[in-house]
């Protein structure tokens, strides 16, 4: 038996965190995000229209669903007349924005090498 009691099921890989900053909440990623750590953050109650900035330092990954929360928390944003902050990017991150059509929609701060 696995660590999850589940034969086949492997543990998750990506993780958030949400830290109260001096301008407001800003949501941390690290790791593999993807549908079960969307899930988990959305029944961790952050509600995406407060977060000030998003930092992707360590992410190793990201699929459609991470991306779609993403563009989300950019279109709230945008409606409440503030930019959709993206922290800590690296350029291999910035090119998944780029590939998917969807870097117009962030400011990206503090780009580090990968």
């Amino acid at each position: 038996m696995d660590v999850l009691g589940v034969q086949g099921l492997d543990p998750p890989t990506g993780w958030f965190e949400v830290v109260q900053e001096a301008e407001g909440p800003v949501l941390h990623l690290r790791g593999d995000v993807d549908s079960p750590l969307v899930h988990d953050i959305h029944a961790g109650g952050v509600d995406e229209a407060s977060l000030v900035a998003v930092s992707v330092e360590g992410v190793g990954y990201i699929d459609s669903t991470g991306l779609s929360m993403l563009v989300r928390w950019a279109q709230s944003a945008a409606r409440c007349g503030r930019p959709a902050v993206i922290r800590r990017a690296t350029p291999r991150f910035c090119r998944v924005l780029e590939l998917a059509g969807i870097a117009m929609l962030f400011q990206v701060e503090e780009t580090r090498r990968s």
